[in-house]
């Protein structure tokens, strides 16, 4: 009997999972209309509640996607313009078509996800954040320093 090497955690194994996760959401946007980067500003405003201040959400967009604030504010243009968020002084929030996309694409994603991960054991996945965390918070620090 042989046993398995378990295998380390390294670039190649972080950049493979984003790969896969990221093709699934493509999937998953796929005839929205949505890129991956609309999909995180539309993430982002849900997450803000009702409405948020339009340069928090710019801020918050280009800290996520790691993208300078133009980028970001680009992104929110783009979602204003097709109807799925509201900007008005200063405050952007989704509209009623802004907030039924994005349940019905986090219904989807959360279905696939739940799929992915079913085979893994809480501890494990429990484990998986703590350390994917620890990791981002560091690659943060490490890009605030250049």
């Amino acid at each position: 009997m042989t046993t398995a090497t378990p295998t380390a955690l390294n670039p190649q194994i972080l950049g493979q999972a984003e790969n896969a996760h990221r093709a699934l959401l493509e999937r998953a946007l796929t005839g929205t209309g949505l890129t991956y980067r609309h999909w995180v500003t539309l993430k982002i405003a849900a997450a803000g509640g009702q409405t948020v201040q339009q340069q928090q959400l710019a801020g918050q967009v280009a800290g996520a996607l790691k993208i300078d604030a133009q980028a970001a504010g680009e992104s929110i243009a783009r979602l204003t313009a097709a109807g799925l968020l509201e900007v008005r002084s200063g405050t952007a929030g989704l509209t009623a078509q802004g907030h039924d996309l994005h349940q019905r694409l986090s219904t989807a994603i959360g279905q696939t996800i739940s799929q992915l991960y079913s085979a893994v054991s809480p501890e494990d996945l429990q484990v998986a954040g703590r350390v994917l965390a620890a990791i981002t918070a560091r690659a943060d620090a490490e890009l605030a320093t250049a």
